[in-house]
């Protein structure tokens, strides 16, 4: 199963709200294989990403972004490829 985490802000930030809506809708397209955990920036599971930008996406511990909005179908590439890595490991 792949974990991705969305760490958003502690405050209202719209770029941190699209990324989990974007992210939620690809893990449901996904229900076997994901498995989605929304964080917030200075939780103690943060303290391994070693983050300085929200909002940010990580499959597994790898950070896929950083700080910036992300693209749905760019973020679907990217679960893909990590669930293909999963599946021939």
């Amino acid at each position: 199963m792949l974990k991705v985490s969305v760490i958003k802000s502690k405050t209202k930030c719209a770029s941190c709200a699209d990324t989990e809506k974007i992210c939620k809708e690809i893990a449901a397209k996904y229900p076997n294989d994901i498995e989605i955990k929304i964080l917030i920036d200075g939780e103690p599971e943060t303290a391994d990403f070693g983050l300085y930008s929200t909002p940010v996406v990580a499959l597994g511990y790898k950070i896929y972004s950083m700080g910036k909005p992300v693209i749905k179908e760019k973020v679907e590439t990217w679960v893909k490829k990590e669930l293909a890595l999963l599946q021939n490991s």
